[in-house]
């Protein structure tokens, strides 16, 4: 919520900013005069880095390093909701997950959503 409302501020401050911008004089004479009607766009292009590719980047590179470190033993959730363990890794990208005992399934080392620590379990 406390995110939405900061979007909401600072988009407003900047529509703030450019409806009360004067026009450029003729004259010329300031470096703000060539700058001046590019600055919103440098605005905004920089409020989407900051708010949005910034943080989705960041948590790719999260995701990422959770996938690469994936090992046997670690329980893990799938994207489909399932819980398991996994015991085995085939071809670096096929994991072997055991979901009950004697049940086991093949899956892409991608469908894993996120690993579950033993603490979390109990």
């Amino acid at each position: 919520m406390n995110l939405i409302k900061s979007k909401f501020t600072i988009g407003t401050l900047i529509l703030f900013l450019i409806s009360s911008c004067s026009p450029p004089p003729d004259s010329g004479g300031s470096p703000l005069g060539l700058i001046g009607p590019f600055l919103p766009f440098v605005l905004i292009i920089g409020l989407f880095y900051f708010l949005i590719i910034r943080p989705q980047s960041k948590q790719q590179n999260q995701r990422d390093d959770m996938l690469k470190s994936l090992k046997k033993g670690a329980s893990i959730l799938t994207n489909g909701g399932i819980f398991g363990k996994i015991i085995d890794i085939l071809d670096g990208d096929i994991l072997v997950v055991e979901i009950s005992k004697g049940i086991n399934i093949k899956i892409k080392r991608e469908f894993v959503n996120s690993l579950i620590d033993k603490e979390e379990g109990k």
